[in-house]
């Protein structure tokens, strides 16, 4: 009896031993997350004639797609700090966006690491396969941010949104519309933890007085 009793004991500490290895081995460390996500935007910034460039001193180089309903491979992602890509739909209405103002904007968003499981034509206003945000929404007055030109980014992740929505408005103006990949570091504050880039539609209109 306490050999059978001793024998079971063994076994099921063999048996907790090999699933604790088990569970190490599949864990996905911190680097490879890192390197998922450069992945997932490196396809992305390749896919369907994509492209970057940098981006123009002046203002009026910026090249546009006039086109929200689909991403444009006639006209660049500009290339901006910290890994964030915009391609610009419209450069707003020419009233420059200062220090301090308050920002409002509407936004869909694509999860990226998601969507390079399985590449496919991104059409963000698409009801049904589309992006989700809060675009929709009747009232948006909880989704602003007081605009920063610190653009620290281990500061980042104490916004809410992070920094990287921020940074095409040092180049644009109010009413711009745009195109933005956010890597994780500088995004919202809940994909810094899990590592998840995002393609954004951004519509931003500076608070009324």
């Amino acid at each position: 009896m306490k050999k059978n009793i001793f024998r079971g004991v063994i076994l099921i500490f063999i048996s907790l031993i090999t699933i604790s290895l088990t569970s190490c081995k599949d864990t996905v460390t911190y680097a490879e997350l890192l390197d998922q996500e450069r992945e997932s935007i490196s396809k992305f910034l390749k896919y369907g004639g994509v492209y970057t460039a940098e981006l123009p001193n002046d203002v009026s180089q910026i090249a546009v797609s006039s086109t929200r309903n689909a991403i444009s491979n006639k006209v660049p992602f500009y290339e901006l700090q910290n890994d964030v890509c915009m391609q610009v739909v419209d450069k707003g209405n020419g009233r420059k966006i200062k220090e301090g103002d308050r920002v409002y904007f509407r936004f869909l968003r694509v999860n990226l690491n998601t969507w390079a499981a399985e590449p496919y034509e991104i059409k963000m206003f698409d009801m049904q396969n589309g992006g989700v945000g809060n675009y929709y929404y009747p009232d948006i007055n909880d989704y602003y941010f007081d605009y920063v030109e610190d653009y620290n980014v281990p500061m980042s992740q104490y916004y809410t949104y992070g920094l990287g929505i921020e940074y095409p408005l040092a180049h644009l103006f109010d009413g711009a519309k745009v195109y933005l990949v956010v890597p994780s570091k500088v995004g919202f504050s809940e994909s810094v933890s899990s590592v998840v880039p995002y393609l954004y539609f951004i519509e931003y209109n500076i608070a009324k007085n």
